[in-house]
């Protein structure tokens, strides 16, 4: 999820020399921000837009050179869906296709799919705290977890109360399975502050804007405002 319509981050332009206009961008972003195919659905619910809106842009931008698509494996009736790729990617975080799987994964199977991955978010967490300096104060800690929502592709942007996620790498799977793949992040989440020693309480809030969401962190025995 990345909010394209600030005015510090520069637009593309068509083919006929126009540039994008905000919403056009924001799209092509969070395509490219994708560890795999995305469909309009999936972008038009992240968005905060009617598909039909969504579908234009596309089209335009596959026109453009910047998309391409194919369409998705078919399951059951109907015509199978068009997966958008973009030219160009994003450099992407290694775990984003894993996350994908696996939430895709516990969605199916699991007696409790959310918190058996929240518990595997904590292992990834973990994983990645390893590296990270221990019983670091609050302020540290949430530094600690801004920068590897960064290097995990979330774009964050710390607002001093709410941590705005202005990028998804994962719209596709939160579109299915959104209580899913927000726990595995959270879990993540969890599992890095445990690294460093830490027992900050937090909380995701999906798609509390157009392609964005929300991280609620507060430090331990503290009382929320």
């Amino acid at each position: 999820m990345e909010n394209i319509s600030r005015s510090d981050v520069p637009r593309r332009t068509a083919s006929t020399g126009r540039r994008h206009s905000s919403t056009r961008e924001m799209l092509l972003r969070m395509v490219e921000a994708q560890s795999a195919g995305v469909s309009t659905t999936a972008l038009a619910q992240s968005a905060g837009l009617h598909e039909n809106t969504v579908r234009g842009h596309l089209e335009h931008l596959l026109e453009d050179g910047y998309l391409t698509r194919e369409r998705e494996p078919a399951a059951g009736r109907g015509r199978p869906a068009w997966l958008w790729h973009p030219v160009t990617r994003d450099p992407e975080s290694p775990y984003a296709a894993l996350a994908s799987v696996l939430a895709g994964t516990l969605a199916r199977t699991s007696v409790d799919p959310v918190a058996d991955a929240r518990e595997a978010g904590r292992g990834w967490g973990r994983e990645i705290g390893a590296g990270l300096d221990r019983e670091v104060d609050a302020g540290s800690a949430r530094r600690a977890v801004v920068s590897v929502m960064r290097d995990q592709g979330f774009a964050p942007d710390d607002t001093g109360g709410a941590i705005v996620l202005r990028r998804c790498p994962l719209i596709q799977a939160a579109a299915r399975h959104t209580d899913v793949v927000c726990a595995v992040h959270l879990g993540m989440i969890d599992g890095v502050l445990h690294a460093i020693g830490r027992d900050d309480r937090v909380g995701l809030v999906p798609f509390t804007g157009p392609s964005q969401c929300t991280l609620l962190m507060r430090a331990a025995n503290t009382q929320p405002s």
